[in-house]
Order: C-alpha cells, then sequence, then structure tokens
C-alpha cells in the first residue's frame, strides 16, 4: 500500500500551472455525433440500440481533449438528456449513465472545499474481512460544508490529488454496482471480501448510487526505476457533500 501524506504546495502549484490542450466543442461534438453514428448502425454490438458501454465512449469525447466538460459542451448535452429523438433505442441502463455523466460534470472551473483525512478503522476492519482487497487499500473520507459546493468532476479530482500520492490520475466516472464488483475483483480476492468492500462504499453512496472510479498511478522516473498504479472509488452521498475514497493499488513494477 502506497503512502498517503499531503502533497506539497509546490506540487499543488505545478498542477494548476501545467499546460492544458483546449479544444472544446468544435472537437468533441463531431467526434461524439461520429460515436453515436457507429453505436446506432446495425453492424454494431447491439445493432440500432444504444448501451451504456456504447454511450460511455461516445460521451467521453467531452473528455480526451482536456479531461473535462466545459460550458459550450455542457450546453450542447443538456436538451439532449430529455430529447426523445435522440434517447431513441438508447436503453435504460446507457440513460442512467448519461444523467450521472451530466450530473458529475457540470462545467465547474474550481473545487468545492472538501476536506478529507484517514479513517480510524484500517481497511480489513471497514471491509470485515481481511484479504487481498484489504492489503492493497487506502481510505480517506469528509464533507463539504453546507452551502460550500457539491462533489463534481473538479471537486473529486483536486481533491484526491491533493490527498493521495498520486501523480497520474484518470478521470472521475459514473460506475454502476456490477461494475464495481467487476473491478474488486481483484485476483486472489474472496466473495466476502468483496461483499465487504461493496457495502462499504454503498454506506455512503446509498440509494443515490453515486459511485465514481478513476485511475491512478505513480511514475518514478529514472532516478527510481518502476512505478505503480491501480484505481480509487468515490462514493458520494445523496446531497453530494460527503465523499469516502477507497483507493486500490493493482500493480506495481
Amino acid at each position: 500500500m502506497k503512502s498517503k501524506s499531503l502533497k506539497s504546495l509546490v506540487g499543488a502549484l505545478v498542477f494548476v500551472a501545467a499546460p492544458v490542450a483546449v479544444a472544446g466543442l468544435s472537437t468533441s461534438q463531431p467526434l461524439f455525433e461520429s460515436r453515436m453514428s457507429t453505436a446506432r448502425a446495425a453492424t454494431s454490438p447491439e445493432g440500432a440500440t444504444v448501451n451504456r458501454s456504447e454511450l460511455r465512449g461516445a460521451l467521453g469525447s467531452f473528455l480526451h481533449d482536456d479531461s473535462k466538460v466545459d460550458t459550450s459542451e455542457r450546453a450542447y448535452l443538456t436538451p439532449k438528456l430529455n430529447d426523445a429523438a435522440f434517447l431513441t433505442g438508447v436503453t435504460p441502463d446507457a440513460r442512467t449513465y448519461f444523467s450521472s455523466f451530466y450530473e458529475l460534470n457540470d462545467a465547474a472551473t474550481s473545487s468545492a472545499p472538501l476536506y478529507v483525512g484517514e479513517v480510524d478503522e484500517t481497511p480489513a476492519q471497514a471491509f470485515g474481512v481481511s484479504g487481498v482487497l484489504a492489503n492493497s487499500a487506502a481510505i480517506q473520507e469528509g464533507f463539504i460544508a453546507y452551502n460550500q459546493g457539491v462533489a463534481n468532476q473538479y471537486t473529486l479530482y483536486w481533491t484526491y490529488y491533493t490527498s493521495f500520492d498520486s501523480t497520474n490520475i484518470g478521470t472521475f466516472d459514473p460506475i454502476s454496482e456490477a461494475e464495481l464488483r467487476s473491478a474488486l475483483a481483484l485476483p486472489g480476492a474472496t466473495a466476502a471480501e468483496i461483499n465487504g468492500a461493496v457495502a462499504y462504499i454503498n454506506q455512503i453512496a446509498g440509494n443515490s448510487k453515486r459511485i465514481y472510479k478513476a485511475s491512478w498511478r505513480n511514475d518514478y522516473g529514472r532516478q527510481y526505476p518502476g512505478g505503480l498504479g491501480g484505481f480509487v472509488i468515490a462514493a458520494v452521498s445523496t446531497d453530494r457533500r460527503f465523499v469516502r475514497y477507497v483507493e486500490f493499488l493493482t500493480w506495481s513494477e
């Protein structure tokens, strides 16, 4: 399990100052429409039906250029949420993903003040069983004060970056419980461990089902060969103020 010390202010400033490729709607819209056309084609895996995986890939068009949905991209997506013509052939599970993606990627350009810290219990205690998952896990949680914002893509990303020792982080993506269980099925993990981890995550997500997943990686460079990585789950409460991060280390070199 990797360490979880707070990053230095210098590291945070480097992150903020890093150049970001900006393309926006002019690039993402045609890519999205192309992927949707492919998903609706008779030759696609489910024919004219657009499933969750296909819609996830299409919506990823708005993140691939600069890892964020900006205001113009969000404005383009807004009418599609209730557009009968657009939603024709889109499965219920895919529609749920669309709503979750839209809520998470709200075009915010600053982070809500989400303060997290390590929990008192060990991962084994949290999951109710020791084993592969507990041995690879690190947990932090915290909340946003009333009227100070909600947990969105920017907040989840920035808080995770500053609170865990991860140098390369992917964007957070809404996942279903089935997708969560699949991610937790690490080699050697038992059903009891997976059930315990799912239950612990669902303590926060509850009926809201706001569960998000992102990849992380640390590269040590030439001076320290090798690296390590895995994924992190962010469980968000119904009011989008409380967040529990459960990070898993899945590989190392």
